[in-house]
């Protein structure tokens, strides 16, 4: 089983997955199809139709809870709606996300660990502020999560690696203040099960932007970053065979040919990306007040400080 860009887990490897959740193929058909009901009596939300697959992994990646299903959905489709910064217009062919792949990096590896999770490697890719968007750059990432959460990808957990090396204090003062709210939209919309996240490359500068983060997140997710003095500090976590050439791995591409690809397989999914920037909630239709908290989605106003962390 697999993509062109990803590895996915053999038959042995999924039903594993199943088992340690407490899940069967049959009991999640099933739990799929009670979503989808539960979908179509909600007036807010889209039609499921044809979104099977996205509640299939969700419903994975959720531990078998249909109601952190459901509510994870309701997350998703509200943020979609509420932020059209990091969710709307999304054509890989236009040329401000053109732009933002080549300035920027944030792509699943192909292979997955012994574990079945997902590792996926994010970095600048020039420090030239002025091709930068801080919001274009989200929603590639977030297009990435998507395409591979409705259409590409089957994992129990998610790795990060953030590779810090080109971001400048220039690029630094462009970010933070929309640090709390990319967070916050990521770790909401999305039910991914982060296993770690390590962060290499990191100049004493960006301990700003990193304190932010810890900030908004969970505190258990929080004690899941490792920060690394160097790339054989960081392979002690995860094993060579995952890692890029150019990352001290030995999968047979390095970083910059696995974007190529990665580009490939997002342009060739538009025409997917285009149907689905009117798949949205209707909140004149909602009858319950949305379960995402509003105030997360503003900004950071006036200058740096240093935030302490719990």
């Amino acid at each position: 089983m697999a993509t062109k860009t990803l590895i996915l887990p053999t038959p042995e490897k999924l039903k594993e997955i199943y088992q340690d959740l407490g899940m069967t193929e049959e009991k999640i058909d099933a739990d799929v199809q009670t979503i989808v009901e539960w979908m179509r009596k909600q007036p807010h939300l889209p039609n499921p139709d044809g979104d099977e697959r996205r509640i299939r992994l969700f419903l994975i990646l959720c531990k078998n809870s249909l109601e952190r299903t459901k509510e994870s959905l309701d997350q998703y489709y509200t943020l979609k709606s509420m932020v059209p910064e990091f969710f709307g217009d999304r054509d890989p062919t236009s040329p401000p996300l053109l732009r933002s792949m080549k300035t920027s990096l944030f792509i699943p590896l192909p292979k997955l660990t012994p574990e079945g999770y997902r590792v996926s490697l994010s970095r600048i890719r020039t420090p030239e502020i002025d091709n930068f968007e801080f919001s274009d750059y989200v929603k590639v990432n977030f297009m990435s999560i998507d395409i591979r959460l409705s259409k590409l990808d089957m994992f129990k957990k998610e790795i990060f690696i953030f590779d810090l090396k080109d971001i400048n204090m220039a690029l630094l003062t462009t970010m933070v203040p929309h640090m709390k709210k990319f967070v916050y939209c990521a770790t909401t919309a999305y039910p991914l099960r982060i296993q770690e996240i390590h962060i290499i490359n990191m100049p004493s500068y960006a301990q700003t932007m990193v304190n932010m983060v810890l900030s908004v997140l969970k505190k258990k997710i929080a004690n899941r970053i490792k920060i690394h003095s160097s790339l054989e500090d960081m392979k002690k976590h995860i094993g060579v065979d995952i890692l890029p050439l150019d990352y001290g791995g030995t999968f047979p591409k390095t970083s910059e040919e696995l974007i190529v690809d990665w580009q490939e397989e997002l342009i060739k999914h538009r025409e997917w990306y285009l149907s689905q920037n009117s798949v949205n909630c209707d909140e004149n239709k909602r009858t319950k007040k949305p379960c995402v908290k509003v105030n997360m989605l503003a900004g950071v106003e006036g200058s740096f400080r240093k935030l302490e962390v719990d």
